[in-house]
C-alpha cells in the first residue's frame, strides 16, 4: 500500500498535516483523539486534500515541504491542486456502490490468490476504504448512546482472508465484508476461543445483508457468567428481549447451537430456564441491498444499534464489564 501525505481542516479552521498508509483510518483516529496532539483539542477534524507517495521517505520530505507553507499557500494547495481529495472522500463515509457487490460476486468464482491480487484496488476502493469510513462515523454516534462500545477502522473491519488451517475449503478469501463495534475494556475478540464481550455487528455479501448484536459463542467461563446472571435476574433479562421496540425489530434470539437439556445444576422447573439452553446470545435483522448501498447507512447503523444497546449491555454488565455514560 503506498503512502499518502494529507492534510485535514480541524474544528478550528487550522490545517494539520501529516502522512499515513490509510488515510480514513487516520482520520478516524484523530477523531477519537488517538491522533497527533495538535488534534486532540481540535476535533473534529475532516479530510481537505491528499496526494500519494510512493514510500515513507518520500511522504516525509513532501510533509515537511507542506509544513513550511504559509497557511495562504496551504489554502491554495487545498483549492487548486490536482492531488485534493474529492467530495465523496472529504465527507467521510458516503455509501458503498454496487461495485463492491460485484467484486464479491466475481469473488466467490475467482477465489484464488492471483485473481485477487489483479483486482486488489478494486476492493481497496470498494470494500476496504469505505468500510474503515463506515466503521469511523458510526464509532462518532455511538459514542453519543452507548460510549463503551467503540469501532475501530484499523481493528473493526474483519481481514478479508480465511483462516484455512482446519478447514476442508481451501479459498483463501472471505467472499463477504464485515465490521464489529466491541466493548473498550474487553478487546476485539470474538467466539469461544476469543476474551471479548458483547457488540454490533454489520455484514454484507451478493447474497445475505445483515446488522446483529449480542455475544456468539463466548467461551466456557463468560457463558457461565451470562447463565448465572440470567438466573438472577430473569426480569430484567426477559423484559429487554419481550419489548415492543426488541420484538419488532428483531425477533427473538438466535436458536442456533441451544443444548437439548438445560446446563448441569439448573432444574426444569427453573423460572430462566427457557434461557439457560442457550449457547450463544445473538440477535439480528436482514438488510436490503438499498439499505446498503444508501449513504445513510450510519443513520440506519446508529438507529438499530441504540435500540439494540439495552441487551448489549445487559450481557456486558453480566461479564463485569462496565457501562459509561460518556466516552472519556
Amino acid at each position: 500500500m503506498e503512502w499518502t501525505v494529507y492534510l485535514a481542516r480541524c474544528r478550528d479552521g487550522s490545517l494539520y498535516t501529516g502522512i499515513a498508509r490509510d488515510v480514513a483510518a487516520r482520520i478516524a483516529l484523530h477523531n477519537r483523539g488517538r491522533g497527533a496532539r495538535f488534534t486532540r483539542a481540535r476535533r473534529p477534524v475532516v479530510l481537505v486534500y491528499a496526494e500519494p507517495a510512493p514510500d515513507r521517505p518520500a511522504a516525509l520530505r513532501r510533509e515537511w515541504a507542506i509544513k513550511r507553507l504559509s497557511r495562504a499557500n496551504k489554502e491554495t494547495l487545498v483549492k487548486e491542486q490536482p492531488g485534493r481529495v474529492t467530495e465523496r472522500d472529504a465527507t467521510g463515509f458516503a455509501g458503498f456502490r454496487p461495485a463492491a457487490f460485484r467484486f464479491l460476486r466475481d469473488l466467490k468464482r475467482h477465489n484464488d490468490r492471483s485473481w485477487f491480487e489483479a483486482h486488489r484496488p478494486v476492493y481497496d476502493s470498494e470494500i476496504r476504504r469505505p468500510l474503515a469510513a463506515l466503521v469511523g462515523d458510526v464509532d462518532v454516534a455511538l459514542a453519543r448512546v452507548v460510549p463503551e462500545i467503540v469501532g475501530d477502522p484499523r481493528h473493526s473491519v474483519f481481514r478479508i482472508y480465511r483462516d484455512v488451517r482446519f478447514s476442508k475449503d481451501k479459498s483463501p478469501y472471505k467472499t463477504h465484508a464485515a465490521c464489529w463495534f466491541y466493548h473498550m475494556d474487553a478487546g476485539r475478540g470474538v467466539g469461544t476461543e476469543a476474551e471479548g464481550g458483547a457488540g454490533f455487528y454489520f455484514h454484507f455479501s451478493p447474497d445475505e445483508c445483515l446488522l446483529a448484536a449480542g455475544i456468539w459463542m463466548p467461551p466456557r467461563p463468560a457463558l457461565t457468567r451470562i447463565r448465572e446472571a440470567i438466573a438472577d435476574d430473569v426480569d430484567r433479562f426477559e423484559a429487554i428481549l419481550e419489548s415492543r421496540a426488541f420484538r419488532r425489530r428483531f425477533g427473538a434470539l438466535d436458536e442456533e447451537a441451544m443444548l437439548k437439556r438445560l446446563p448441569r445444576g439448573f432444574q426444569d422447573t427453573h423460572p430462566a430456564a427457557r434461557w439457560l439452553r442457550y449457547q450463544s446470545f445473538t440477535v439480528a435483522r436482514p438488510l436490503s441491498r438499498q439499505e446498503v448501498l444508501s449513504p445513510r447507512l450510519v443513520s440506519l447503523l446508529a438507529l438499530d444499534f441504540a435500540t439494540l444497546a439495552p441487551f448489549v449491555r445487559w450481557l456486558n454488565t453480566a461479564l463485569g464489564y462496565r457501562t459509561l455514560a460518556r466516552r472519556v
